[in-house]
C-alpha cells in the first residue's frame, strides 16, 4: 500500500518559505567575513573614484566642482553620490546573482534534481531565498552606507532617509525578477562566476553608479532607463541627496519601479519555467 499524497496546504507552504530562509541564514553565520566583505567592497568601490577624483583636482572642492560641471548635477555632493551608488551596485548585484548561484550550487552538489522533485512548490523556495536577500540586502546596504560616510566625512542621514529604505526594500522586487533569467541561464550554460564577471560592470554603467546615465551617449540612456536598477539607484540617490526628479515628480518615479516590479517576476518566472520544463526533457537539469 502506497502512502497517500498529502495536501499542500498554506501552512507547509510557510513552513517551505520560512525553513529556506532559516538554512540560508545559518549558512552565511558560518561565513562572517563573507558578510563582512559585503560592508567594505563597496566602500572600496567608492573610494577609488572619489581619492582618483581628488587627486586629479588637487582638493575636495575642485573635484565636486568638475562633477557639477561636467555631469549637470549642480550642488551635488559627488562623495555622496558615488557612495550611495556603490552600495546600490552591490545590492543589486547580489539580489541578482543570488537565484542563478544557488541553481549552480545545487548542480554542484548533485541536489538541485532532489529539490525540484520535492513536494515542496518552487514558488516557496524562491520567496525563502528572496526573503533571505531582503535581510541580507538592508544590512549590508545600511553597514557601507554608513561606514562609507563616516569614512568620507558624508551626514548619513541627510535627506530622506527612510523614503530611500523603502525604496531600496520595493525596488529589489523587479531585480528578484531578473535574477529568474539569469538561473534560467545558469541551467542552459551551466555557469554563474563567467556569467557575473561579464555582465556585473555593464550593469553598473547602466546604473549610473559614478556618474549619471545622462553623459552616456544616447543608445545606452535607452537602455539604462529600460533597466530597474538604474530607477533602484536614482531613486535612491534622488532621496538621500534632493536630487531633481527629472520624470515628472517622485510619484512618477515610483509608478516607473512599480510597473516594473509586476512585469519582471512574472516574465523572468515564466521563462525560468519554460527553460526548466526544455532542461528536465533534454538532458536533465542536474547536469553540469
Amino acid at each position: 500500500m502506497y502512502a497517500p499524497i498529502q495536501e499542500i496546504t498554506l501552512r507547509s507552504h510557510w513552513g517551505v518559505i520560512w525553513g529556506t530562509f532559516i538554512v540560508r541564514l545559518k549558512t552565511i553565520s558560518r561565513y562572517k567575513g563573507m558578510l563582512l566583505m559585503d560592508i567594505l567592497v563597496p566602500v572600496f568601490l567608492a573610494a577609488m573614484p572619489i581619492l582618483l577624483g581628488q587627486a586629479l583636482s588637487g582638493s575636495i572642492s575642485a573635484a565636486s566642482s568638475n562633477f557639477e560641471k561636467n555631469t549637470g548635477l549642480v550642488g551635488a555632493n559627488y562623495v555622496a553620490f558615488i557612495i550611495i551608488g556603490a552600495n546600490v551596485f552591490a545590492t543589486v548585484t547580489t539580489s541578482l546573482w543570488l537565484f542563478g548561484f544557488f541553481i549552480r550550487r545545487e548542480q554542484t552538489l548533485g541536489t538541485l534534481e532532489a529539490l525540484f522533485m520535492s513536494p515542496a512548490h518552487q514558488i516557496s523556495i524562491l520567496i525563502g531565498l528572496t526573503l533571505y536577500v531582503q535581510v541580507r540586502s538592508v544590512i549590508t546596504f545600511l553597514g557601507g552606507y554608513f561606514f562609507g560616510c563616516l569614512l568620507f566625512s558624508v551626514n548619513p542621514i541627510q535627506g530622506q532617509v527612510l523614503l530611500a529604505l523603502g525604496i531600496l526594500l520595493f525596488g529589489l522586487i523587479p531585480i528578484y525578477g531578473l535574477s529568474f533569467l539569469l538561473g534560467a541561464l545558469v541551467l542552459k550554460v551551466k555557469q554563474a562566476n563567467s556569467l557575473l564577471s561579464t555582465l556585473q560592470w555593464v550593469v553598473g554603467s547602466l546604473m549610473g553608479v559614478f556618474f549619471p546615465v545622462t553623459v552616456l551617449p544616447v543608445t545606452f540612456q535607452v537602455l539604462a532607463y529600460l533597466f530597474p536598477g538604474f530607477w533602484l539607484n536614482y531613486n535612491i540617490q534622488a532621496a538621500l541627496m534632493g536630487l531633481e526628479w527629472f520624470f515628472i515628480n517622485m510619484y512618477g518615479h515610483l509608478s516607473i519601479l512599480f510597473i516594473f516590479a509586476i512585469t519582471c517576476p512574472l516574465i523572468g518566472y515564466m521563462i525560468f519555467s519554460k527553460t526548466e520544463y526544455r532542461s528536465k526533457r533534454a538532458e536533465g537539469i542536474g547536469q553540469f
